[in-house]
């Protein structure tokens, strides 16, 4: 008969939560200690010990703030606030605990306690600094540019004298901005010009540089640098081209009228104005100023209509757009503005004798009378 392989249970590790740990620390090491005389090194390293085994990194952070509020500097317990928990001295918080309570210990720790405060709050500076001198939008270009320049000289190294080779469709097929392209060809045709001066021979200095090639090598490398200048200049007209238009920002309603200013009614001609949005898109808008006793109409220059642009209206015709005084009759003119129809609205102005300048502003003393879509 086999022997059965006799296999030993593994003895199972007992998860003990935060709280139970708690108490079962506290219940052997008690309550925060007291001290009413000085402390002996005994004394100042079983307290250190209470507060590692009985205290979190949220106590260290408020034994800080505790010790900092009391030496008045608030300003510190803002700035402690913003530095992760990583950065949280326990033994200095434990520290600052026990002279915060007023206990006096056996070495005078508080240079101690005051540097390493200094080096948190140096680390909090730092960090701004660096937040400061982050990579503005201009400086991510050039970085980019920089790259792009390198791809292509390259590009030049491996492709010159390749008949068949096209910067167009490299440009294309890498999607390389036109906002780079302006760059790329101010940096070849320095190249492209140079190679034309040793090839006419009138400067010694870049024809000695240049003696190691041909002319017809000279040649061939000047059209290579000419094909590659037309092509990004072609690649760049194109792009600029289909390029989709940006897609103009819709602002609501709301807030073009936001600043218009109108007054509501008017108690003595028992007239009241329309809702301002009513404005937006009409074919025509009917004021009448109270002060002035002045109507105006403001008639679209466009199928647009109307617009407000704070207290203005805009987007109007200034060659059918009037104002004009009501003189005497005002209560009459007013009643037909508001109940006439079309001819009559049509007509309106040319019953009115004496012009005014026209009040493209809307005030407090302007009443809405009537839009026409």
């Amino acid at each position: 008969m086999a022997r059965r392989s006799i296999v030993m249970n593994k003895t199972k590790t007992v998860r003990v939560n935060k709280t139970e740990q708690y108490l079962v620390n506290k219940k052997y090491l008690g309550d925060e200690p007291v001290f009413t005389t000085p402390l002996s090194n005994i004394d100042y390293i079983n307290a250190l010990n209470w507060y590692n085994y009985m205290c979190s990194t949220s106590d260290a952070r408020e034994f800080l703030n505790e010790y900092l509020t009391l030496t008045g500097r608030n300003d510190y317990v803002e700035k402690l606030n913003t530095v992760s928990d990583i950065w949280i001295p326990c033994t200095v918080a434990w520290i600052a605990r026990m002279l915060s309570k007023g206990y006096k210990l056996p070495n005078d720790a508080r240079d101690y306690i005051e540097s390493r405060i200094c080096d948190i709050l140096s680390n909090i500076v730092k960090a701004e600094v660096e937040d400061v001198q982050k990579l503005t939008v201009r400086d991510r270009m050039n970085e980019k540019l920089h790259d792009i320049l390198g791809e292509v000289e390259g590009l030049i190294d491996d492709c010159i004298g390749d008949n068949k080779f096209s910067f167009y469709e490299w440009l294309k097929q890498h999607q390389i901005s036109s906002v780079y392209v302006n760059s790329i060809v101010s940096k070849l045709k320095p190249i492209r010009d140079e190679l034309m001066q040793a090839l006419k021979g009138n400067d010694e200095q870049i024809k000695e540089g240049y003696s190691y090639l041909k002319r017809s090598d000279l040649q061939s490398r000047i059209n290579f640098f000419n094909s590659m200048i037309e092509d990004a200049e072609s690649y760049s007209s194109n792009t600029k081209k289909t390029r989709k238009p940006r897609k103009k920002k819709i602002i609501s309603v709301d807030r073009k009228i936001k600043n218009l200013k109108w007054q509501k009614e008017d108690p003595t001609f028992k007239i009241a104005s329309i809702q301002p949005e009513k404005i937006i898109g009409s074919q025509e808008l009917w004021t009448f100023n109270t002060k002035y006793k002045t109507i105006t109409v403001f008639r679209a220059k466009d199928r647009a209509g109307l617009q407000v642009k704070g207290t203005s209206i805009i987007n109007y015709d200034e060659n059918t757009s009037i104002t004009k005084r009501t003189g005497r009759r005002s209560e009459e003119h007013v009643k037909n503005v508001l109940n006439g129809g079309k001819i009559v609205l049509r007509k309106m102005m040319d019953t009115l004798k004496y012009d005014a300048p026209l009040a493209h502003r809307i005030n407090e003393n302007t009443i809405l009378l009537r839009v026409v879509s």
